[in-house]
């Protein structure tokens, strides 16, 4: 049984671009929470990132309710968004990509399932601690990983923007890593566009998790503070408590 009510928040913000592309699933009660980004650099971002909030929490919640594991579930509706995004390119005049990011994580029989494709991420904070769950999907942190760049390099790599996995890529070869946790209450979990994530730090998250306990009002904080420190992106936030009940 578990000791925790979940509750969320969610907000985006349009920033300095001419509209925004980023989409967010916080649905109260809800199983599946999502950020998704649609990429500026791609024809069609802004209607990828809407097929992709559109078709991942329906397919989700199809497969849950009919018992499937959750891990299997995500994989099978982000193939499926996928495929449906490139489908959707090759109608558009010229036949012109779309593309989008997704980081999104699954509540199912108290444990938590979260996965991601492109450069949005997940971050789960428990007491002083907080972990990145997800991995970049960008050329530049590729070649950290592999040695090849040092992270601070990385960081200032032309190729820190360059996605090699992201929704409406047909060469994707593997799908979204994912893993699972087991929520403890107190835990929060922050789900945030680069928008974001490139503007709030570890200590943001680590402190702003005791001093905001509504998860609405720290998504709010944390895409203003984005947004204040320079953010020319569109900002999205999606917050997910885990309170005692």
């Amino acid at each position: 049984m578990a000791e925790f009510v979940i509750r969320v928040g969610g907000r985006s913000a349009q920033g300095r671009r001419p509209n925004n592309e980023d989409r967010f699933i916080a649905e109260p009660g809800g199983h599946v929470f999502l950020v998704a980004d649609g990429m500026g650099g791609q024809e069609g971002g802004e209607k990828a990132s809407g097929m992709a909030a559109d078709i991942i929490p329906r397919v989700i919640e199809d497969r849950l309710a009919a018992h499937d594991d959750p891990g299997h579930a995500v994989q099978e509706a982000l193939a499926m968004a996928n495929q449906a995004i490139i489908d959707a390119g090759h109608k558009q005049v010229g036949s012109r990509k779309m593309g989008t990011t997704a980081v999104l994580a699954v509540q199912q029989d108290n444990q938590v399932y979260v996965a991601g494709l492109g450069d949005s991420r997940a971050y789960l904070i428990r007491g002083d601690r907080v972990d990145q769950l997800t991995v970049d999907h960008t050329v530049a942190d590729a070649l950290a990983r592999n040695g090849t760049l040092t992270p601070d390099q990385a960081k200032s790599s032309p190729w820190r923007n360059v996605l090699y996995k992201f929704l409406g890529c047909a060469e994707m070869s593997e799908g979204a890593e994912g893993q699972a946790f087991t929520p403890q209450a107190g835990d929060r979990l922050v789900l945030g566009s680069d928008g974001l994530t490139n503007f709030v730090t570890d200590a943001d998250l680590r402190e702003g998790a005791s001093q905001n306990r509504n998860p609405q009002e720290w998504a709010d904080y944390l895409v203003e503070a984005a947004l204040g420190r320079g953010s020319k992106d569109n900002v999205t936030c999606v917050v997910v408590a885990f309170d005692p009940e």
